[in-house]
């Protein structure tokens, strides 16, 4: 599983407890916290990434092994082919790809822009990647636009609402590849 815009972590890291393996990215300015919080989590399955000699290959094709890594990430299709490269996974991208509060226009201005090409570039790797977006609504959120941009990505099959919480505004989408 891999959490786009992870922050500090907390839904890559109750999917860990779970039994997945987990990526968790994020802007490199926030890494070494994040990489604090899953360390003191997950010592014994925690991969540091600064002191790791094996190659990326190695892990791949060990799926068996539970781990959980947390690796730089900017929003790009540069960025995700980079990283599916650096991680052996350029043939087979991610089953699963979570990102939580990730579009809010006030904060984060327009990088959703950026999130969609994110999702598009994982949805070309593999088509049968889920993606879950989970999203606040608030005033002049940007998540509207996010989500008709979304729509029209070339590798995007479908987006559904999954869930809707109206007392706290609380919306799930699951967006599907193109099969």
């Amino acid at each position: 599983m891999l959490e786009l815009g992870c922050g500090l972590g907390i839904p890559g890291m109750i999917f860990h407890l779970l039994g997945g393996n987990v990526v968790l990215t994020d802007q490199i300015d926030i890494l070494s916290q994040l990489e604090k919080n899953v360390s003191s989590n997950f010592p014994l399955t925690f991969i540091d990434n600064a002191n790791e000699s094996s190659s990326p290959d190695e892990h791949a094709n060990r799926p068996e092994e539970h781990r959980i890594q947390a690796l730089p990430l900017s929003w790009s299709r540069n960025g995700i082919s980079c990283l599916l490269k650096q991680l052996g996974r350029t043939r087979i991208g991610f089953d699963i790809v979570i990102n939580c509060d990730c579009v809010y226009e006030p904060l984060y201005g327009n990088s959703w822009h950026m999130l969609n090409e994110a999702i598009d570039e994982l949805l070309k790797a593999n088509p049968r990647c889920l993606i879950i977006s989970s999203m606040e609504r608030r005033q002049a959120d940007g998540i509207d636009e996010f989500l008709k941009e979304m729509k029209d990505l070339e590798h995007v099959g479908g987006v559904e609402k999954v869930w809707h919480e109206v007392g706290k505004k609380i919306e799930i989408y699951i967006t599907k590849g193109i099969c």
